[in-house]
């Protein structure tokens, strides 16, 4: 490919160049990418004789996928006009569709040369438009027919016992096999799956079912993660019609999310279904198969969501997307997430280690009430915020121009610790490519890639220009912004999740008792970091610890006897020329039993016994008594996490 305009620097001295780089997968050859680079520089170097500076972005994903973080960068790199050139081997190294047509035209707009050279475009000719639309339909055209002879040739591979699947416990699969002909079952799994079965019949959970196998020493599936069986895995099994003798197929398939370029699992329709009937698998009878899983339907039928109008709330949307406080929620004494569907209410929220028999604590919080409980704790603290005294504003002015002194010191620090993790990287490489293994430079390798994904963020934040003039904003500026963006969408909507998120990382509940007994509850504990409302990266960096407050919310509401405690007993002890109330006089003032205004002066008693001030107990330990006993079932292992108990 000819250039009819000569490459030319900008700025007259060095031609600033965006090199593009991509292999698809992790099966394809890293070395590709290096090729790639030499090919790209020779190029430049047949067509441009001065200094150039470099800037490589190499990346391995597909290139349907428009949330790749080297993408994003790229857009940030020809926003910045602050190069010359951008140059790949073919538009699809960047992305696909008609986002690379657009792409173009963003160089275009920033006055940046894009070349792509096997698909024989470049924005500096006239002509560049119909070669990088017809390359982008052609690009897009090639990979869905590569997609579509994939399926076919594993559909026809599979219709004739091919394509063989991983197999679940029972068979037995010789190396090298080609056909599910050569798969066999296991004589001792007979007896194995008929006792299943029977369990299942006679009214057996699935937790029934994996307590029996690891109590017999039944192992695991050979592809197995876990070493022992649970009831997933159980509900799993079941639930595979080879034991059947029926191998499923094209139950499922992936569709492209258009707006990221990534794709998601479908059902398909029963006449795209590729089954294959193998009886020499089957475990089990098919009529008696087909009656149990029928009867565990049944079953199970009060555990599914009912929807609206029949149709699925949760449809199309990712597990992830939960409203608040899920996925932000911690339990204090194992670490693990606070998980929806607490004790079988979807509104309740319970320890995903109590629920796998890894913590003790077994309580669950009401989802609703506790968001209800967070915000307004959060609203109060926002409203109550003291104004700044002159003598910290000094101190966060001076702590301002100390940032902005810092930033090119930091600057150079994180680009030379860069470039020592990119040569560290590469020696690794070059180490493995020799032939060479090692356990310890396979373990190395993702740890140095971490690093260097988070060192190149943070040397892009210090990247940008530091603002001029930058002011401090008052208190009130500060109330009014958080409140107009918590009010801003609702509650329930994953908008909400998102911003609560920036002001609250992380929520850690702890189980409490009141002193005299009762049930188990919850409070929370989390940092609030109003600073993180502030645009300016500089501005959050100096008032981040003067805006932030650790906070302690309780997630429930309190029992009759905590609730008027404070106030029974204000008015049993007043003093004055009115005469002292009766017990009798003071739950008709406050429209209580005699009874309930003897059991709060009964809890007061208790506390002053004990000399504290806060009626609720913490919980660090199992407790003998009560409805939390997680801790005494035979599965239960505590496991706590590295993280528990922070927030």
């Amino acid at each position: 490919m000819s250039l009819n305009v000569p490459l030319t620097p900008r700025n007259g001295s060095d031609l600033h160049i965006v090199a593009v780089c991509r292999i698809s997968t992790e099966h394809q050859d890293e070395r590709s990418l290096d090729d790639q680079e030499a090919f790209l520089r020779n190029y430049v170097s047949e067509h441009y004789e001065g200094p150039m500076d470099w800037t490589m972005t190499k990346s391995q994903g597909s290139g349907e996928y428009l949330d790749r973080e080297e993408f994003l960068r790229l857009g940030d790199y020809i926003d910045s006009g602050n190069y010359d050139l951008v140059i790949a081997e073919d538009l699809s190294r960047i992305c696909r569709r008609q986002y690379a047509y657009q792409v173009c035209e963003d160089c275009e707009d920033s006055d940046t040369r894009l070349i792509a050279i096997n698909d024989r475009v470049d924005t500096f000719d006239d002509n560049w438009r119909d070669s990088a639309m017809m390359s982008s339909w052609h690009h897009e055209r090639s990979n869905r027919d590569t997609s579509d002879r994939i399926k076919r040739s594993l559909k026809n591979r599979r219709k004739n016992g091919g394509a063989l699947e991983r197999m679940i416990y029972g068979y037995i699969v010789p190396e090298g096999a080609k056909s599910d002909l050569d798969a066999k079952k296991d004589p001792e799994a007979e007896l194995i799956y008929d006792r299943w079965f029977s369990m299942l019949e006679k009214g057996a959970t699935f937790t029934d079912v994996s307590d029996w196998l690891n109590e017999s020493g039944v192992p695991v599936g050979p592809y197995a993660r876990n070493r022992e069986w649970d009831s997933r895995m159980v509900g799993r099994v079941t639930r595979n019609a080879k034991l059947k003798g029926i191998r499923e197929g094209g139950r499922q398939k992936s569709v492209r999310i258009n707006k990221t370029g990534r794709r998601r699992s479908v059902k398909t329709s029963p006449e795209e279904w590729n089954d294959r009937e193998c009886p020499h698998l089957a475990f089990i009878d098919p009529e008696r198969y087909d009656r149990v899983i029928s009867l565990l339907k049944e079953r199970n039928a009060k555990c599914a969501r009912v929807g609206i109008n029949g149709r699925d709330t949760r449809k199309k949307v990712s597990k992830k997307r939960t409203r608040f406080p899920g996925q932000m929620m911690v339990c204090g004494i194992c670490g693990r997430n606070y998980v929806f569907g607490g004790h079988g209410q979807k509104e309740h929220l319970m320890c995903d280690g109590a629920r796998s028999y890894q913590c003790w604590n077994g309580a669950s919080v009401d989802g609703p009430l506790a968001a209800e409980k967070i915000m307004t704790a959060v609203f109060q603290v926002v409203q109550s915020l003291p104004d700044f005294d002159e003598a910290l504003l000094d101190e966060i002015r001076n702590e301002i121009d100390q940032i902005e002194l810092r930033v090119p010191d930091e600057r150079n620090r994180i680009q030379q610790r860069i470039e020592k993790l990119e040569r560290e990287l590469d020696n690794l490489l070059n180490f493995i490519r020799d032939g060479n293994s090692s356990e310890t430079v396979q373990r190395e390798i993702p740890r140095i890639e971490s690093e260097l994904k988070n060192q190149r963020s943070c040397l892009k934040r210090l990247q940008k220009p530091a603002p001029t003039n930058l002011s401090i904003p008052s208190i009130e500026e500060l109330k009014s912004l958080a409140i107009d963006c918590l009010k801003e969408h609702a509650i329930e909507s994953w908008e909400f999740r998102i911003l609560i998120q920036k002001l609250i990382p992380k929520i850690a509940v702890f189980p409490h008792q009141l002193c005299d007994g009762g049930g188990i509850v919850l409070r929370a504990r989390f940092r609030l970091r109003l600073g993180s409302l502030l645009e300016s990266t500089i501005a959050k960096q100096a008032l981040s610890e003067s805006l932030e407050h650790v906070m302690q919310v309780n997630l429930f509401n309190p029992p009759q006897r905590e609730a008027f405690r404070r106030r029974i007993i204000e008015l049993r002890n007043q003093s004055g020329d009115e005469k002292k109330l009766t017990e009798k006089e003071i739950a008709g003032k406050l429209g209580l039993t005699v009874t309930g205004t003897q059991r709060a002066a009964a809890l007061q008693r208790k506390m002053d016994a004990l000399g504290i001030e806060d009626p609720y107990l913490a919980i660090t330990e199992p407790p003998s008594e009560g409805k939390l006993k997680r801790h005494l079932h035979s599965r239960y292992r505590f496991e706590p996490l590295p993280t528990a108990g922070e927030y």
